[in-house]
């Protein structure tokens, strides 16, 4: 007999499918800035530009001396001085870390001087007048007092007291904003007959006119 092959299944692989993981992106966060507030701190020179701007006030108002006293006349009434500052950048909030007058001694002087440092009550002070001098002016609470007995030189500059407080006070007020005038009065006090010292006005010099540093 003649045999016949017998054909054997071979079995056939279906291939099982890998999924492929695609990774996610990962997120990338991005910080929020916070501002941080800066101050800046800014000093200020603002002198008096013009001779109605520093008078002496003893009942009448003389506006073109070329020398203004600080401290008592001799008279009376406690002699007073004005000095009106114009167009004061100061924004509205700022705080005043410190303010002076500097004034400009004209002679050798040495004699007591008594006064009193005082700023209108003004949102924006208006220009001295013979019917609205700086004693007529109504000042606001904060006052400083000056007292001393040195030698000022011919010449020289001299600084008066620290009156942060007496600046601030104006500048706090509802109605102040940059640019607005402001009027620093000084009222003599009794420290002997005469106890005055006499410096320098615009009509004397422009560039030695009372000058108030904030």
């Amino acid at each position: 007999p003649t045999p016949t092959n017998t054909a054997t299944n071979t079995p056939t692989y279906t291939p099982t499918l890998t999924p492929t993981v695609t990774p996610l992106p990962t997120a990338t966060r991005t910080p929020t800035l916070t501002p941080t507030a800066t101050t800046a701190v800014q000093t200020i020179t603002i002198q008096v530009n013009s001779g109605a701007d520093d008078v002496n006030d003893t009942g009448t108002l003389p506006a073109s001396d070329t020398s203004i006293w600080v401290g008592n006349a001799g008279t009376a009434n406690p002699a007073i001085a004005g000095f009106r500052f114009n167009n004061i950048t100061i924004p509205k909030g700022s705080t005043i870390n410190s303010a002076h007058l500097e004034v400009y001694s004209i002679q050798s002087q040495w004699q007591t001087i008594s006064f009193q440092i005082a700023a209108e009550a003004a949102d924006s002070s208006a220009a001295f007048t013979t019917s609205n001098r700086p004693g007529q002016r109504t000042l606001a609470a904060t006052t400083v007092t000056h007292s001393s007995n040195v030698n000022w030189n011919t010449n020289t500059w001299y600084s008066l007291d620290e009156m942060a407080p007496v600046i601030q006070q104006v500048t706090n007020r509802t109605g102040w904003q940059g640019g607005n005038s402001l009027s620093v009065i000084l009222h003599g006090l009794n420290a002997g007959t005469f106890g005055r010292k006499f410096v320098s006005t615009f009509e004397r010099s422009a560039t030695n006119a009372v000058r108030l540093v904030i």
